[in-house]
């Protein structure tokens, strides 16, 4: 009976091996099983003999075999039946932990000298965004200007940093709340020359939020300039000149605005409407099908603010693309919207697979250049 007990042991302990292959379990480190997907495993390969015991007694001296020879772990408590078995059992590794391999630490410029210390526990999502910051630091880059964060992150990771490493790299800090350096917003913040922009924010003109979705009026013109991201529309916001024929600016809310253009039927105010959003599928998609919408509604055109798109063009860096790349055919129907001369380049980045970020026209961007203002008469 020893034996065949032992065999027994033997095959449960291979089926369990085989169910926690297949839920990719690396044998480095315990793992849990419950009794159920014991009494399962165990069901695979037990056929019963004259003279057994009951099958869950067998299953027992199986886990004893097993946990003698310490291969498995039982926990204490029990299911409380007339024969106890454990709730479940853990099995030991089978294999040696990988050894953590920490990369060789970057010169540290000597605003970020404490990082020394924390440098071989922080996580690889933290060390990549540590070095691209430690860079630009080392860059004496041009930080007189206070800036968006995003608009920072774009400039800092875009530049510093890799593409298989950041998706979208102003997006690089968003949600980077723990740890060194990002635990401390004030001091990330006051080291990146930035500001958090959440919208709506006062510029030195009175504004007046007038619907939830941050359409804000800044003038008593009847034109509409409705900007995708929070960061751009907070950076016009604030360079606006004196002479504008603006009435209002609304924060797009990216993909919202198909639909929150319906809300603008209730302000006769608005006669004229323009767009200013990414070079990628996404930011060419939301005016082409809002410009359906108003069409249908009855309401003003959605038109490119053809001076900032051409900002984008003559300054942003294209960026592997969150979104699939597109056939030419469907590209040429999307690009369609913008002026001809940018056609052929947004083609390009649609049938690429590439992007370019509208936080390229930042707001030090548009303190230096009065191209723009013709998107705002």
């Amino acid at each position: 009976m020893a034996k065949r007990i032992d065999r027994l042991g033997d095959a449960l302990y291979r089926e369990l091996l085989k169910c926690a292959a297949v839920r990719n379990w690396p044998g480095t480190t315990h793992k849990e099983v419950p009794i159920v997907e014991v009494r399962r495993c165990f069901g695979e390969v037990y056929q019963r003999r004259e003279g057994d015991d009951g099958v869950t007694a067998m299953i027992r001296a199986s886990l004893s075999v097993l946990v003698e020879r310490q291969l498995v772990a039982p926990v204490k408590a029990t299911d409380l039946e007339r024969i106890d078995l454990p709730t479940k059992v853990k099995l030991v590794p089978t294999a040696a932990k990988t050894p953590k391999i920490v990369p060789p630490m970057p010169r540290w410029h000597r605003l970020l000298y404490d990082l020394e210390d924390f440098w071989p526990t922080v996580t690889d999502k933290q060390r990549v965004r540590y070095v691209a910051i430690n860079r630009w630091l080392l860059s004496n880059p041009d930080t007189a200007t206070i800036v968006p964060l995003r608009e920072r992150a774009l400039e800092i990771f875009s530049l510093f940093g890799a593409e298989e490493d950041f998706e979208s790299p102003e997006k690089a800090l968003d949600g980077m709340r723990t740890g060194p350096l990002f635990g401390d917003q004030e001091r990330l913040l006051h080291l990146l020359r930035a500001v958090a922009t959440p919208p709506p924010l006062l510029s030195r003109q009175l504004l007046e939020e007038v619907t939830p979705s941050h359409l804000t009026r800044v003038g008593e013109g009847d034109l509409l300039l409705v900007v995708e991201n929070s960061a751009t529309w907070w950076s016009i916001v604030k360079a606006l000149p004196a002479l504008h024929n603006l009435g209002h600016i609304a924060w797009g809310l990216g993909a919202s605005f198909i639909s929150s253009i319906r809300s603008i039927a209730d302000n006769h105010e608005i006669r004229r409407i323009r767009y200013f959003g990414d070079l990628d599928l996404s930011g060419l998609r939301i005016p082409d099908s809002a410009r359906r919408t108003a069409s249908v509604e009855g309401l003003p055109s959605v038109r490119p603010a053809v001076n900032l798109y051409a900002e984008l063009f003559a300054l942003g860096r294209s960026w592997r693309a969150n979104d699939k790349a597109v056939d030419r055919a469907r590209a040429r129907e999307l690009v369609g919207w913008l002026p001809a001369e940018h056609h052929d380049a947004a083609v390009r980045l649609l049938t690429e697979g590439r992007r370019i970020a509208q936080e390229w026209v930042g707001y030090r961007h548009l303190g230096q250049t009065s191209k723009w203002h013709a998107d705002l008469m």
